[in-house]
């Protein structure tokens, strides 16, 4: 029994030690539609729809998810539930405005939100890869203010950096 311990705390020391990933990760294994680069510093892990991904602050959370159109609502529901776990109040929300970009619909809706901290955002884009599934890209952006400027010209890199496959 405490060999096996001890093997235990060894095999989790050393993935504590591992670095989170980043630089280029497909979205998703099972049905990859694109890749989104994640800058060096940033940590980013693989989750059951896709990614997050986190600044080292940790002012700039976002997730990439790829879902079915029918599953928006639960999905959103999902997100309604970690929000609030995590103490945050929608207090506001922008109309949706949608665009084409490089031949892809996309939307935008941003939320005004407070938390414990104060303000925060949260951006919710939709965008449609063009693939034969209709599954679509959801990118959920949560971040202070603060985040939000600091981190402005990185995200824009990650965005304007997503190849589409």
């Amino acid at each position: 029994m405490l060999p096996n311990m001890i093997r235990a705390f060894t095999v989790a020391a050393v993935m504590a030690t591992m670095p989170a990933l980043a630089g280029p990760l497909t979205l998703t294994a099972a049905d990859p539609v694109a890749t989104v680069t994640i800058p060096e510093e940033w940590s980013g892990k693989k989750i059951a729809r896709g990614l997050e991904i986190k600044t080292p602050d940790e002012e700039v959370y976002l997730w990439f998810e790829l879902i079915a159109p029918g599953e928006m609502d639960s999905v959103q529901k999902e997100h309604d539930r970690y929000f609030q776990k995590e103490g945050v109040t929608v207090t506001g929300a922008s109309a949706t405005k949608k665009s084409e970009i490089n031949g892809r619909a996309w939307s935008f809706t941003e939320l005004a939100a407070t938390n414990k901290d104060g303000p925060s955002i949260i951006r919710y884009v939709a965008i449609n890869p063009n693939v034969a599934s209709g599954k679509i890209i959801l990118m959920t952006y949560w971040a202070s203010p603060e985040g939000d400027k600091t981190h402005d010209a990185a995200m824009s890199k990650l965005i304007e950096g997503i190849s589409f496959k």
